[in-house]
């Protein structure tokens, strides 16, 4: 079986497992079981422990358990909820609660990593708080499911993370490489929130105007002083990570053990959260999250190492570099293909497949591999929009029972439009992404 049919052949099998209900993870090995007997070389499986063992020995790994269980811990404490609350009465614009619950999913991003710890952190205030104040429930349940994808690109990023453990690329470089980015989405996000609400306001009467804005400033007089001062130290966790971080004062791994201590002793200092089934469900949602991860992580590692040794790898790059004849070409359907794996896979699964897969073409067309992280990083926000699989919306769901989700997922288009413009603009002007990294890891 030459390789190209070979890749065709896996990622079918692959696909219709997923179709058929089986967990990611087991249907990437088995795919890999499946293509083994079918090119003749069943051996091979011996060595699937082995090579899922390889891939899981890495010290960078250890990091990843600690950032999921720093963010459930602030997911769990009412500081999220305080977070929001503390940001929604610095706006008084049209827009401003939208625009404050975009800065609190990257507030939260920067402390949690994960897009759907982001989401239901910021939704489960924001989403009815927004609506109790007449947001149309698409867009507020389309700012939440936007605003989530930021926390898989914010550093500290468990993609990103991946990212540079597969490909040996600096994640303190990638985490630099993220900030821009994502500052640059929280902005196109606030300004299409704020035109649309702008817009809003304008189709509304006089007396319907007076009592949108009235309902707005009530609510808002009820919301209190109090948790401007709960949040105070959170914001300081956030920028001591950053600092610490970037300032090359310890490695990512103990930048995590670090935060996951503080997120534990702040949360006991400011809201006196001391049951034991509490944090029992903090550790163990923390252990299944993890588990979930690296069990995928390490089946896709093995399924690609399966691919690169029967030279799909190379032979896809080689198909796609004839095809086309240009590396603008070239990327934009690497583009297309991951979007497309975006509806399927969950980020961290198409991470660990595409990432060594594409990387050689990606070196030898000139790009470079930190910004390669981040347009891969955005990529997967897509795919945590777009159906079936796209989790935010299955997230924002589960909040807004009321909302219908054919409703959720229209009011969530135009921040997958804006996603799609934010990758076209770190391709105009990469600089966006490598600024940070060049001028503070030289």
């Amino acid at each position: 079986m030459d390789p190209v049919t070979l890749a065709f052949v896996s990622v079918g099998i692959l696909l219709l497992l997923i179709l058929a209900g089986l967990p990611i993870g087991y249907a990437l090995l088995g795919a890999m079981v499946a293509s083994s007997v079918m090119v003749g070389e069943p051996r091979e499986l011996l060595y699937i422990a082995e090579t899922a063992f390889q891939s899981l020995d890495s010290i960078e790994l250890v990091a990843l358990p600690m950032f999921i269980f720093m963010g459930a811990v602030v997911a769990v404490s009412p500081a999220g909820a305080d977070i929001y609350s503390a940001l929604s009465r610095l706006l008084p614009v049209p827009g401003g609660l939208g625009m404050s619950t975009i800065a609190g999913c990257a507030m939260f991003s920067a402390i949690s990593g994960s897009s759907p710890a982001t989401v239901a952190a910021m939704g489960s205030s924001g989403v009815p708080e927004m609506l109790a104040r007449r947001y149309p429930p698409g867009l507020a349940c389309g700012i939440v499911v936007g605003g989530g994808t930021l926390g898989i690109l914010i550093p500290p990023s468990i993609v990103l993370l991946l990212y540079g453990v597969v490909t040996k690329t600096s994640i303190g470089q990638l985490f630099l490489a993220g900030i821009l980015p994502g500052l640059m989405l929280v902005a196109l996000f606030s300004l299409y929130t704020w035109f649309v609400m702008w817009r809003h306001l304008k189709r509304l009467t006089p007396g319907q105007r007076a009592e949108f804005e009235a309902l707005g400033a009530e609510r808002a007089a009820n919301g209190g002083n109090g948790s401007f001062g709960r949040v105070i130290p959170f914001f300081a966790l956030m920028a001591g990570i950053m600092l610490a971080l970037y300032g090359g004062w310890a490695t990512p791994s103990e930048i995590a053990a670090v935060g996951a201590t503080a997120s534990i002793l702040l949360v006991l200092a400011i809201y006196r959260i001391t049951s034991w089934s509490v944090w029992r469900e903090l550790l163990l949602k923390t252990v299944q999250d993890t588990s979930m991860i690296l069990i995928i992580a390490a089946f896709a590692y093995t399924f690609s190492q399966f691919l690169a040794f029967h030279d799909v790898v190379s032979a896809i790059t080689s198909l796609l570099v004839d095809a086309f004849d240009n590396r603008w070409v070239t990327l934009f359907a690497l583009w297309c293909v991951m979007l497309v794996l975006g509806c399927f896979l969950p980020p961290f699964a198409i991470v660990v497949i595409v990432a060594p897969m594409f990387l050689p073409f990606v070196l030898s067309a000139g790009f470079d591999p930190v910004w390669f992280g981040v347009f891969v990083t955005l990529n997967m926000e897509m795919g945590c929009i777009t159906p079936p699989l796209g989790i935010n919306l299955f997230v924002v769901k589960a909040i807004a029972r009321k909302v219908d989700m054919r409703e959720i997922m229209m009011g969530s288009l135009p921040f997958l439009a804006i996603l799609g413009i934010g990758t076209l603009l770190i391709t105009l002007f990469p600089e966006i992404v490598l600024f940070l990294p060049s001028q503070m890891m030289r």
